[in-house]
């Protein structure tokens, strides 16, 4: 399932010893091609869109990074929360990306 265009991210993460916050928005009007299809790429392997939230969203263990990732397209709006301990791995690539996007 390709995501509809445009559409726009806001991602979080929080947490952690520190408790330093990072966040990022992303307009897919703003990537490149070739970023625009990575990054839709990256969504679409993480089933994003199908992703059920967990019971458990880890946000009791101490110290450990929590993270939001809110995704506007065609009008709809899906958020996802989870903590790093219960994170699916399907995301690791995602949040790896977002992560590389808040620091620039």
């Amino acid at each position: 399932m390709s995501i509809e265009k445009p559409f726009h991210i806001q991602f979080e993460r929080s947490g952690g010893f520190a408790g330093i916050a990072t966040n990022v928005e992303i307009d897919s009007r703003d990537l490149s091609g070739q970023e625009l299809g990575n990054l839709e790429k990256l969504i679409d392997q993480s089933d994003f869109f199908k992703y059920q939230q967990a019971q458990d969203s880890g946000s009791s263990i101490p110290d450990q990074y929590q993270y939001r990732i809110t995704i506007e397209a065609g009008g709809n709006t899906k958020t996802v929360e989870f903590g790093e301990s219960v994170m699916p791995e399907k995301f690791r690539p995602l949040i790896e990306y977002l992560l590389k996007k808040s620091r620039e």
